[in-house]
């Protein structure tokens, strides 16, 4: 789903954007965590409406570039939902 694209974050409007070279999808950003040294973005597709499921997704670096992969592990997915309530708090 993301992986061979560019993405940057628009900080204006909070946003993710994902570039596949035809078009630009845009996440909207809930929040970001640091777990483990490891950077998570809590996002939600800008035009799903506000019923949206979110997605967890995490930035690695691989080599020179940034690359942003979805979180598919259940206990990694659990442990970044646990640090964003208790950042709801």
């Amino acid at each position: 789903m993301m992986s061979n694209g560019k993405f940057w974050i628009d900080e204006d409007e909070k946003e993710l954007v994902l570039s596949d070279g035809t078009g630009e999808s845009r996440f909207i950003i809930e929040d970001d965590l640091v777990i483990d040294g490891v950077k998570y973005l809590i996002i939600v597709d800008a035009r799903a409406g506000e019923n949206a499921d979110a997605t967890v997704v995490k930035i690695i670096n691989e080599g020179e570039e940034e690359i942003i992969i979805p979180v598919e592990e259940k206990e990694e997915f659990e442990k970044v939902q646990a640090a964003y309530l208790e950042d709801m708090e």
